[in-house]
């Protein structure tokens, strides 16, 4: 049987979702209640999921976005994927970061201040999504090809839910090791 995306996704009921006009302090209360209800066996959540004022996702909280809050000059450096995207190296963008002496103050203080940050202001756009009846080969292809640790999955167009790499990565792993078995036996 081919399993799809809607077999590994985790619905929106089950996954942590902010509004976009909150403040980062609301979406790491919104991440801990979200994490004490994940079932047995699920990886932890590693991004919040934001919506607008229609309910519609439209950007992701993640690692990355949590760090952009925690710089004062975020808004002057813009998000760092685009430096990516656009080619620009490290050693010119850690200089441009030295330049702008963007984490000075006191580690508390960076934290204290990121704590009234607007989720908005920092979080991913959600541009690439997968239809929850496409195949798992469609995902793998889907994470290489725009190196992203989770998918937003739609149905008809609308957000249903999220894949995470890391249940695909799990499921990948069973299936190797399952393939593994089954050659054993011949």
């Amino acid at each position: 049987m081919i399993k799809r995306v809607r077999d590994l996704m985790l619905p929106l009921a089950d996954y942590a979702i902010v509004d976009h006009d909150k403040t980062i302090f609301d979406a790491l209360k919104v991440l801990e209640a979200s994490q004490e209800k994940l079932p047995p066996g699920r990886q932890p959540h590693r991004a919040i999921l934001v919506r607008d004022k229609r309910g519609e996702i439209v950007g992701k909280l993640d690692h990355f976005a949590f760090l952009r809050a925690l710089m004062p000059e975020r808004k002057a450096m813009g998000a760092m994927s685009i430096l990516d995207r656009a080619g620009v190296g490290d050693d010119l963008r850690e200089s441009s970061m030295k330049t702008l002496d963007l984490l000075t103050a006191d580690f508390i203080d960076v934290c204290e201040r990121a704590r009234n940050v607007r989720v908005g202001d920092v979080c991913t756009p959600t541009t690439v999504s997968l239809d929850e009846s496409a195949p798992l080969a469609d995902a793998l292809s889907s994470f290489l090809r725009h190196h992203t640790l989770s998918l937003i999955v739609t149905q008809a167009g609308k957000t249903v839910g999220i894949l995470r790499l890391s249940d695909l990565f799990d499921e990948l792993a069973q299936q190797i090791i399952q393939g593994d078995r089954l050659s054993e036996r011949k």
